[in-house]
């Protein structure tokens, strides 16, 4: 009939379907907008190079990681494979690069204080405040003189009196800095245990010792969840989460870093990131301020977005390498880019910004901007005062001119090669000169003997020579054995390595030592000579870490804290070189102190439980087993009761009993004589 219209009943499913296909259309037309596509199309463009520029670095990081497991590469190991034989890989690099960081760890974490220090400046800036208050003394000073002497200062006194007045008043304002200092220092030292830094700092010395480049993200402001706790009406105590705004640091796997070609630190040009994100963690960025909540929640409904860096995490051969294959890597994971760099006023203000953040659009602000496939999920100003970005680098060894240096795997990479192929060959020399070559001349052995079995007394069934020569049937050689030479090649470059790296063997522990370290003092003076090159390492880790990420948390806590009894006119002191040039000092006199006290009187103060004592912290200062060299009274089983009892039955045997008659050469008398008592001595009679 006309006017009628058929009803349509559609199902949930269909329903959800639509939904996510218009869901879909919205943000890819949101996302075709002109502006959206030209600050995306920038990013790709330096997604791009950088993406290019790295690729041998990522090869040498690769080499590096396989080394330090002991893995041959691919290539090496297929031809080792072809040749036959052992296929033994020797640990020489994870050796050095386990000692140097123990060794690091050693000087900048186990020494009970921070590798850092804050220190009021020399000459405290004064705010206009403190100046007037100087300028309403110098003036009560100078009304007091002339109401006591009825005339004016000269002006040789009135200089003078204000220079007592400043001297006096900078002498308060020190002091008043150096406590605010030493409270600034006690609140950076919470927020780094509670953000995470010591963690952090550990993987980082573990990426400093292998890879090219080590990298630490922080202060980053993050939310944080915690456990709080609370009363109810009736006075029970009761837990419930609660969220908080804090920093945080984190250490960021080398690979996942890419540099604009060309710059030699990371406040020179751009900066990405390569975050893995989890649909979880994607979820987790919605509300965080500066994200963009809509795209988020459209990406999350679409399902993972088109990704830039698929093609390139094939870069990852090996599962053991790395945590995921490109074609093997979970559905739900998206591949976020963090880009951190100049962009020009004009893209911003079409993104959204207001004249206030972006007065200029022909200016090129520092920008931070995250890209989800094709999507941009955020685009804010880089929030430090100093256009900073939140990373900080450094390398075991630098290369001038470069922003990748060199870690301890590239270093003695050919010194790991020689002592391989050296080690490999002994095996198969072992091998080969284990047992004799036999060799057998089939015209003389009958064709029913079996020539692979062979055994004591065994009887070999030979026939005459066709040509008629006298030669065996059966002959033994003997291959020569060269394993004194290939041990000689094997330790010879194996110590090339300690020197190659300035990881010597004793700083992990290897006893033995020729020459002066097998004596303590010599022992110490090795020690000593190989810290100048951890030295190096550690003033790096001083001037490109420690100090970069301490004045970050400081100006983050000037900026925003509210407790301005912290705040103050105060400079970062790194303090890991002086940690290290104070810990050999102490040896040095600690080891001069053992030996000014190795004698008996000395002795007779100290104490067996004191010398004891003393020989276990110089074994540790040396990184020697100190339980093997020097046990506790616990671990050998002497008690004080045994101890006493054994001091006592030693001073019985050497001393004479008192009161006994004795020889005029101090030996008792024996016979009758020695046990006699005189009537005299007692008072009785003949």
């Amino acid at each position: 009939m006309p006017g009628l219209s058929i009803l349509r009943v559609v199902g949930n499913d269909e329903l959800v379907k639509q939904e996510k296909e218009q869901a879909a259309k919205e943000l890819q037309e949101r996302q075709n907008e002109p502006y959206i596509i030209g600050l995306t199309s920038y990013i790709h463009a330096c997604w791009d190079a950088a993406r290019q520029a790295k690729k041998p670095i990522e090869n040498l990081m690769l080499s590096a990681m396989r080394q330090r497991n002991g893995e041959y590469e691919a290539d090496k190991l297929r031809q080792i494979q072809d040749q036959g034989g052992s296929e033994v890989y020797m640990m020489i690099t994870e050796v050095k690069c386990r000692a140097a960081e123990s060794w690091l760890r050693d000087i900048l974490l186990d020494t009970g204080t921070p590798p850092w220090d804050l220190e009021a400046t020399p000459i405290p800036d004064l705010s206009p405040k403190q100046q007037a208050e100087i300028r309403d003394i110098f003036a009560t000073k100078i009304l007091g003189i002339v109401e006591t002497t009825g005339q004016a200062p000269t002006p040789g006194e009135m200089d003078q009196i204000r220079e007592s007045v400043s001297q006096d008043f900078r002498f308060s304002i020190l002091q008043e800095a150096q406590n605010r200092a030493d409270k600034m220092k006690v609140k950076i030292s919470d927020q780094f245990a509670e953000g995470g830094w010591a963690e952090c700092f550990n993987d980082f010395i573990t990426d400093l010792v292998t890879f090219p480049c080590a990298f630490i993200k922080g202060p980053v402001i993050r939310r944080q969840r915690k456990l709080g706790w609370s009363t109810d009406e009736n006075g029970d105590v009761f837990a419930e989460p609660d969220e908080e705004l804090a920093p945080e640091f984190e250490r960021v796997d080398p690979f996942n870093m890419y540099p604009e070609p060309g710059i030699t630190n990371i406040d020179e040009g751009y900066m990405f990131q390569h975050h893995p994100l989890s649909r979880m963690e994607l979820s987790e960025l919605i509300g965080v301020p500066g994200y963009d909540e809509d795209a988020i929640r459209d990406l999350l409904d679409i399902g993972n977005a088109t990704s830039w860096v698929n093609e390139d995490v094939n870069l990852m051969k090996d599962e053991q390498e790395r945590k995921y294959h490109a074609f093997d890597r979970p559905t739900e994971v998206y591949d976020a880019l963090e880009f951190w760099g100049k962009i020009s006023g004009k893209m911003l203000r079409e993104w959204g910004m207001d004249e206030d953040e972006v007065p200029d659009e022909s200016q090129e602000y520092d920008a931070n901007v995250w890209v989800v496939g094709d999507y941009i999920i955020k685009a804010v100003l880089n929030y430090d005062p100093l256009g900073e970005k939140p990373y900080c680098k450094t390398s075991f060894i630098k290369t001038p001119g470069s922003f990748w240096g060199k870690g301890i795997p590239e270093v003695i990479e050919d010194l790991q090669n020689i002592c391989n192929a050296s080690a490999r060959a002994l095996v198969n020399n072992m091998g080969i000169s284990s047992g004799p070559q036999v060799e057998v001349n089939l015209e003389r052995i009958p064709p029913n003997e079996d020539i692979t079995q062979m055994h004591p007394w065994k009887i070999w069934q030979v026939t005459n020579d066709p040509l008629g020569s006298s030669s065996p049937a059966v002959k033994f050689t003997q291959p020569e054995d060269n394993a004194s030479t290939l041990v000689a090649v094997y330790e010879k470059f194996s110590s090339l390595a300690d020197d190659h790296s300035g990881i010597p063997s004793y700083v992990s522990g290897d006893l033995n030592v020729h020459g002066a370290g097998r004596t303590a003092s010599g022992l110490s003076m090795l020690m000593g000579s190989a810290g100048k090159g951890i030295r190096q390492v550690v003033m790096h880790i001083d001037a490109d870490l420690i100090k970069p990420v301490v004045n970050r948390q400081f100006i983050y806590n000037m900026r925003y804290d509210e407790d301005q009894s912290i705040k103050g006119d105060l400079q970062v002191i790194p303090r890991g070189a002086i940690n290290l040039a104070v810990k050999e000092t102490v040896n040095v006199r600690r080891v001069e102190f053992l030996n000014a006290t190795a004698n008996e009187f000395d002795m007779q103060i100290i104490g067996k439980d004191g010398r004891a004592a003393l020989l276990r912290e110089v074994a540790k200062s040396l990184q020697m087993p100190v339980d093997e060299i020097v046990p506790s009274r616990e671990k050998s089983g002497v008690s004080d009761k045994q101890e006493f009892a054994l001091e006592q039955q030693t001073q019985q045997q050497q001393q004479p009993e008192q009161g006994m008659p004795t020889q005029p050469d101090g030996s008792p008398k024996g016979g009758m004589d020695g046990n006699i008592v005189s009537n005299r001595d007692t008072g009785g009679g003949g």
